[in-house]
């Protein structure tokens, strides 16, 4: 009986936190589309629907790992990516109401990637300043990220992605701009 009660408290939490991160990828897709009033109701909604199932991980606190964390770190990556661009800086961990820290940590990370397609964007439409700005937080984000040992974590996939995102954005979004900085510097 109790197996049984468990599984079904783990089924509940799987199917549900799917819905959170469907939500919170469609806000990272609205965002990038610049409707931010659809991504602040998406990332609304899919907070409200973690909070119903806290107390489930609450009471058994195995259930968080797995889909829920992956669901939270998918939220954590999609409520940083709008505080960015809202504010023009990483939001901090303290501010994610019921993420862990290695959750907010796996957020920002694939934040990184987000912000690599923004620059790219912003790139496109020769906004050389907001593609510096952007390099410039990826390289501060590999700085503190250097501090930890992943070893074979579960980030140690997501921080090596973050060395490519920061050669991509040196590379393939800002070497084709360094005339006009070094005109610029002159």
């Amino acid at each position: 009986r109790e197996m049984r009660e468990y599984d079904e408290m783990r089924e509940k939490i799987i199917k549900t936190s799917r819905d959170v991160q469907k939500l919170s990828k469609q806000a990272i897709f609205s965002l990038h589309r610049k409707d931010f009033k659809r991504a602040e109701e998406q990332l609304s909604k899919a907070l409200s629907t973690t909070k119903t199932l806290l107390p489930l991980v609450k009471e058994k606190p195995t259930l968080r790992y797995g889909s829920f964390s992956n669901a939270l770190e998918e939220y954590a990556e999609a409520r940083i990516f709008q505080h960015y661009l809202s504010h023009g800086k990483l939001l901090t961990s303290t501010a994610m109401e019921d993420v862990e820290k290695e959750e907010y940590l796996g957020g920002v990370l694939d934040f990184s990637g987000e912000l690599n397609r923004y620059a790219v964007a912003r790139a496109t439409a020769r906004d050389v300043a907001s593609v510096k700005k952007c390099r410039d937080l990826v390289e501060k984000i590999m700085d503190q990220y250097l501090q930890f040992d992943f070893r074979n974590s579960s980030l140690r996939k997501k921080y090596d992605a973050l060395k490519y995102t920061l050669k991509n954005m040196e590379v393939n979004v800002l070497l084709p701009y360094w005339h006009s900085w070094v005109l610029f510097a002159s």
